[in-house]
């Protein structure tokens, strides 16, 4: 990892803290999803959820596009005797 991207992720670490550490004391929204109502949670876990929900969507996207780009193995090839 270079020292830039080092850098960069702390920065944007410590910025979501600071977001978050300040935006702890809202009210409670209810949480609906499909007819159903969750338990209140802050408002904090609602916006960190959807971050790690995005990061997660992200990094299988990854994933999968690296494993689609990677060439196969060439086949063994049947010895002689």
């Amino acid at each position: 990892m270079t020292k830039f991207k080092a850098l960069w992720l702390l920065i944007s670490g410590a910025l979501l803290a600071i977001f978050v550490i300040q935006n702890w004391q809202y009210p409670n929204p209810p949480v609906h999803f499909l007819g159903f109502r969750f338990l209140p949670f802050p408002q904090a876990v609602i916006i960190l959820g959807f971050f790690v929900l995005g990061f997660l969507t992200g990094w299988l996207t990854h994933v999968f596009r690296v494993k689609r780009l990677q060439p196969e193995p060439p086949a063994e090839q049947p010895r002689a005797n």
